[in-house]
């Protein structure tokens, strides 16, 4: 079963609920344009941590002129097949299910089992973002029969998906305006 990539969230949610098992994220760059899918631009990527901090050398290269970039490196990824999808939120109501009100979108390859989505002209201010693995590079979220993901799949700030995705707030990560990097592990 293939779930559109502007249902992905909606999938995680179910996913979540039924592994009820903790997710690791962090913030990385940012994204260029603000979407109301899963469709979006490409960046590139790499890294592993458990919180925001000030931003290390990413794998791969952040696009020039990205001096206050945000960067989400997405690490833990089984292989480098397809991409990483990277949804950046802002409105807590919206977080994660509404993916008309996804703030950007970023698609990011794949190098050595990571990749970085970069995110840059952000207001400071709270954020929240959602990320999967796009193995077979159709930009959709894929799950099985039973409604569990065949794609893995991560939250910021390392907020844990039990019973459900979780919280804006549990996910949250505030943005000063200066460069900041986060990296999200992900689940499969």
């Amino acid at each position: 079963m293939r779930i559109r990539a502007g249902l992905f969230v909606a999938a995680i949610v179910v996913m979540a609920i039924a592994c009820a098992t903790p997710i690791r994220a962090e913030i990385a760059t940012p994204a260029e344009t603000s979407i109301a899918t899963l469709i979006a631009t490409p960046t590139a990527g790499a890294g592993m941590s458990a919180s925001p901090t000030a931003a290390p050398s990413p794998t791969a290269a952040p696009a020039a002129g990205a001096e206050n970039a945000l960067n989400i490196e997405v690490v833990g990824l089984q292989n480098d097949a397809g991409q990483v999808g990277c949804s950046l939120f802002n409105d807590p109501v919206a977080y994660p299910r509404d993916d008309t009100k996804v703030l950007s979108h970023a698609w990011a390859p794949i190098h050595h089992g990571k990749a970085v989505c970069e995110f840059i002209g952000l207001k400071p201010g709270p954020y929240a973002a959602v990320v999967y693995h796009d193995e077979n590079n159709d930009r959709e979220f894929n799950m099985n029969a039973f409604g569990m993901p065949r794609e893995g799949y991560g939250f910021s700030n390392d907020a844990a998906a039990l019973f459900g995705p979780p919280t804006f707030e549990a996910a949250s990560f505030n943005y000063t305006g200066k460069k900041l990097y986060v990296i999200i592990n992900l689940r499969y």
